[in-house]
């Protein structure tokens, strides 16, 4: 519910909107589990994959009205999501590469990627998935 049903109402509520002004941006954020199968698990993972589709989706049907969608996939972010993953199996799956990823991102790293995108100077990306993720989804 939380990664595709409530992404998908503010896309709805927001949408008609856009259409009416001519114009309009939305930014999703998925993750950089939603750019390939991994460690995150098998329903998190569809879930990403399933946003990413949406977004690309409104970004095809919804061009002709002006309207741009894209989305972020962020890697590991300094909040507190991260607990789940000192468990010993997590650990097991990720240790490894954890010593080879730049480092965490500050949620300040993530604002600027999806202002970014909210903005002018991205007037001509749509349909885009955008990994702000330190390096997680070239591994």
């Amino acid at each position: 519910s939380v990664n595709v049903t409530g992404p998908m109402r503010l896309c709805r509520a927001v949408l008609p909107l856009m259409i009416a002004a001519g114009r309009g941006s939305i930014v999703n954020v998925s993750s950089e589990a939603g750019l390939r199968a991994g460690a995150a698990g098998a329903a998190y993972t569809t879930s990403k994959h399933a946003l990413i589709g949406y977004t690309k989706s409104i970004s095809v049907f919804h061009a002709p009205q002006g309207v741009r969608a894209n989305v972020v996939a962020p890697g590991a972010v300094a909040t507190n999501i991260e607990a789940p993953f000192r468990s010993a199996y997590a650990g097991e799956r990720l240790g490894p590469l954890m010593g080879i990823i730049p480092g965490v991102a500050t949620p300040e790293h993530l604002a600027a990627a999806i202002c970014w995108l909210l903005s002018d100077d991205s007037m001509n990306v749509t349909g885009a998935v955008l990994a702000s993720d330190g390096g997680w989804s070239a591994i």
